[in-house]
């Protein structure tokens, strides 16, 4: 790479300067760790660069983080996951990495202006299912799946009018890897799954969790744990049943909506175990009249006794003591 300054500055700042062979044209958006560019290539190809912020590239934790961001991308070919172009091969200059230029929009903005039909709904979870079937099987828990983190590529040619694509891999672990001890949040409290709320180990099962909250999200209209208060969302992840979808829209068929309550099993061991296993349970919607067939007479419920308790030690006292001063649980005489 040529070119490359030895440190950006903020964001803003940046438009209309060059990194590597890449002039940056246009602030897209621009997030705590890093800003989004669209840029253009010396050779006129349009993309999308995000630059890790000044302010932030003297830590080595987050610099750390930054750098996983595109060696995770780099294991992951597919069509419903965003594309990683180039990334710097040099040790010197400011951190960034190129990606394809998307346009369209966010989940998360698409939702603010309007409610998905259901078949387009069933076309979405599909794609994301498979999405993450990539993503997993290239070794990698995502455990950040969020409406903001799924964008909606325009694609006229599509019947649904879009391509969903999964973006965002800064809290992406490697499968197996160990994530424990803290009792600190990894991700976003109002889609993290109750054993990643509370710092214990996780596995590919998060992000079915996770999953299931933009499903439940994309079909209902609303979340069924998020609150103002943070504290309070982690103790509804941790304790509290979902509200049925049918009672917030009657129009859920029985079948999907079990399947959703599933996901969201406060256990992970009674949840679907892949994404593998939901991506062939969603195409069963896809081939039939998903409100046909259903193995249940009657609607669906959640087992009462469905609560998630700590794995570890150190994050089961933190989490305890925080969900008793919020109300969640008595005290221990």
């Amino acid at each position: 790479m040529t070119n490359e300054a030895a440190s950006p500055p903020s964001a803003p700042e940046l438009q209309g300067s060059r990194i590597g062979i890449y002039k940056l044209e246009e602030l897209l958006g621009q997030g705590g760790m890093g800003a989004v560019y669209r840029a253009r290539s010396e050779a006129g190809r349009e993309v999308a660069i995000k630059v890790l912020l000044e302010g932030r590239a003297t830590q080595p934790d987050v610099r750390t983080r930054f750098q996983r961001e595109w060696s995770v991308l780099e294991k992951i070919v597919h069509a419903n996951v965003v594309r990683l172009i180039d990334f710097p091969r040099s040790k010197e200059g400011p951190l960034y990495y190129v990606m394809e230029l998307l346009r369209g929009q966010s989940l998360a903005e698409r939702l603010e202006a309007e409610k998905l039909p259901l078949v387009d709904a069933l076309t979405l979870f599909a794609e994301l299912a498979k999405g993450l079937c990539a993503v997993h099987e290239a070794g990698i828990v995502h455990r950040d799946i969020k409406p903001q983190n799924i964008f909606l590529c325009d694609a006229k040619e599509a019947a649904a009018g879009f391509t969903a694509k999964i973006l965002d891999f800064g809290f992406a672990r490697v499968v197996g890897s160990q994530i424990t001890g803290s009792g600190l949040l990894v991700g976003t409290p109002a889609y993290a799954a109750p054993e990643q709320a509370s710092g214990d180990k996780v596995d590919v099962r998060v992000d079915v969790y996770a999953l299931g909250l933009v499903m439940y999200k994309v079909l209902t209209g609303q979340h069924p744990f998020s609150t103002d208060d943070q504290v309070a969302t982690l103790g509804h992840q941790l304790l509290s049943p979902p509200p049925p979808l049918s009672w917030l829209d009657e129009e859920v068929p029985i079948a999907l909506e079990a399947l959703v309550l599933r996901m969201l099993r406060k256990r992970p061991e009674d949840r679907p175990q892949s994404m593998r296993e939901v991506e062939q349970l969603l195409a069963q919607f896809a081939h039939a009249d998903v409100g046909e067939d259903s193995p249940f007479e009657d609607r669906p419920s959640n087992p009462i006794d469905d609560r998630y308790g700590p794995l570890n030690p150190l994050a089961e006292r933190l989490v305890n003591s925080t969900l008793v001063k919020k109300g969640f649980r008595r005290e221990k005489k």
